[in-house]
């Protein structure tokens, strides 16, 4: 027998530059695709503008019936201006970070669509976090920042105290779109044993925003919430990069808020990795 014949095939592997090059092609392909519908986000403009709106007449009713018995002007450690910057940033913040990874998946899983990308070689969660970044990319240029451009002069918001802190709360916002496309991953991976899981996207979605900080400050909220709110990664979706760029964490706190929240990304990177591996075991598919 000859040699050709009796060697072995070695495992084929891609290089890391070239995971690097798939990768990235899949954060192309999201920005190309939202594109094609970037006119659904304009509107978005205007209703995130409502949202706005609704809390500035809210917060401005509620500091001027407690800033009586609030001698130095603070509710909740933040005073009237700083409130309504809050309330501006974490709208803002969430038209960048906010993707659907969670009902895609499901719909994935329903369908039988998933069935096809398991024999890709590809990692589903890799590509649906790099497809997150592509959305995240279009969404800063077409949405965020027309909103920013509306929203800014039309409440006079504050910027900063310090000007680095521009960086930092991006950077945070970032760690932020990790943190909130891990969470909807393994929220997406339900729909390997539940099957359906509108009902559990339905409390998400109510829930999310307001567990994020996004509608309320958690100062506002009893000291044991907000001890509850420090073991859970919630906080930095929202809360954190809003606090920062307030100027409410400074030197040591600040690299230590942002070493925490790039570890919550990391953590629930790896829980979606171990939880994937796991429900891809005994895949049902219903569709197709």
């Amino acid at each position: 027998m000859s040699e050709t014949t009796t060697s072995r095939l070695a495992p084929w592997r891609r290089s890391a530059a070239g995971s690097v090059g798939l990768y990235s092609y899949f954060v192309r392909l999201a920005f190309l695709k939202f594109l094609a519908y970037r006119l659904r986000y304009y509107t978005g403009v205007v209703s995130y503008t409502i949202f706005v709106t609704g809390h500035y007449y809210i917060y401005s009713a509620l500091f001027a019936s407690a800033v009586a018995d609030s001698p130095d002007g603070l509710v909740g450690g933040l005073t009237l201006p700083e409130m309504i910057t809050y309330v501006a940033v974490s709208w803002i913040g969430r038209s960048f970070y906010f993707n659907n990874i969670a009902r895609e998946l499901s719909r994935q899983i329903q369908e039988g669509e998933i069935a096809v990308l398991l024999i890709k070689p590809f990692h589903v969660q890799t590509v649906m976090m790099f497809e997150a970044i592509g959305e995240s990319g279009f969404r800063l240029l077409m949405f965020t920042l027309p909103i920013m451009v509306v929203i800014v002069p039309l409440f006079r918001i504050q910027g900063p105290p310090e000007p680095m802190l521009y960086l930092w709360t991006f950077v945070s916002f970032c760690l932020a779109l990790v943190i909130y496309s891990q969470f909807n991953f393994l929220l997406g991976c339900l729909a390997f044993g539940m099957k359906n899981i509108q009902g559990v996207m339905r409390a998400k979605m109510v829930s999310m925003d307001f567990l994020t900080g996004v509608v309320v400050p958690f100062t506002f909220f009893p000291l044991w919430f907000q001890h509850l709110m420090d073991w859970l990664p919630f906080q930095y979706v929202s809360y954190i990069p809003v606090t920062i760029y307030l100027g409410k964490h400074q030197g040591p706190d600040l690299a230590r808020v942002l070493l925490v929240q790039l570890a919550w990304s990391v953590a629930l990177f790896v829980a979606g990795r171990f939880v994937w591996q796991r429900s891809v075991r005994n895949v049902i598919v219903q569709g197709g």
